[in-house]
């Protein structure tokens, strides 16, 4: 009888507890706030108006005829390769970061005189660049479209010379600015890998100076005047610090 009644309660305890279902796990959204270093790699393409502004009527490498203002732009372009490091802060899904980024270059080229075809060439190259800007994204969990823009700087290299070995070099820092855009996505918990498209447009620069002869000697003097426009369109990779969920 006692046995019956335990075995009684028991059964009526059993029966009397509601059933619940586990709580399903909920997905976090990504959490891009933090620090990140990464590299980059791409291609670049490049505008360079190299204009001579000697008065009255232009240097040894222009034609007289043509007179102050005789310009040749050419187009260097090449290989971009190098690195970034940046912050990110996350309020609600917008994005806003701080970034610099340093490029070696292999951006160069050379052509024919446009005023002297069969003896002088024009030489154009880009060594490195480097860009310091915001960022403001909107953020889709993982995925993140931003837009880009601040100051830029380039190592610009110029170089008229012809088959006599005379030329006439120089070389500068250039001081601009960049807008560009992009597009990145989060992974395995901190890595981010992305693509970007910069546009950096520079200052004129002007120099003065002699030309060199193949011997060293000097002579003449020049006056040019270089603008410069840079495209790149670069692959990314970066780690961020910090929880990524």
């Amino acid at each position: 009888m006692v046995l019956a009644g335990i075995n009684t309660a028991s059964a009526a305890d059993l029966a009397a507890r509601p059933y619940t279902k586990a709580p399903l796990a909920v997905a976090t959204a990504y959490n891009w706030t933090g620090l990140y270093v990464g590299l980059n790699g791409g291609y670049g393409w490049a505008s360079n108006g190299h204009q001579d502004i000697l008065a009255p009527a232009g240097g040894f490498w222009t034609v007289a005829a043509l007179g102050f203002g005789s310009t040749q732009t050419i187009r260097p372009e090449g290989g971009v390769y190098g690195g970034q490091i940046g912050y990110n802060w996350q309020v609600a899904n917008w994005v806003l970061g701080l970034e610099g980024q340093f490029d070696g270059a292999s951006i160069s080229r050379t052509d024919i005189s446009t005023f002297f075809p069969t003896t002088d060439r024009l030489s154009s190259r880009i060594n490195s660049f480097a860009t310091v800007t915001g960022r403001v994204g909107y953020a889709f969990n993982n995925w993140l479209p931003y837009i880009k823009g601040g100051y830029a700087g380039a190592d610009l290299k110029t170089s008229n010379f012809d088959i006599f070995g005379n030329h006439l070099d120089h070389s500068g820092w250039r001081n601009g600015f960049v807008v560009g855009a992009g597009l990145e996505y989060a992974f395995a918990g901190n890595w981010i890998v992305g693509v970007e498209y910069n546009y950096m447009d520079f200052e004129k620069q002007t120099f003065a100076g002699p030309n060199v002869t193949s011997l060293g000697g000097t002579f003449g003097a020049e006056k040019f005047s270089d603008s410069l426009q840079l495209s790149t369109v670069t692959a990314r990779v970066s780690y961020k610090f910090g929880p990524g969920r």
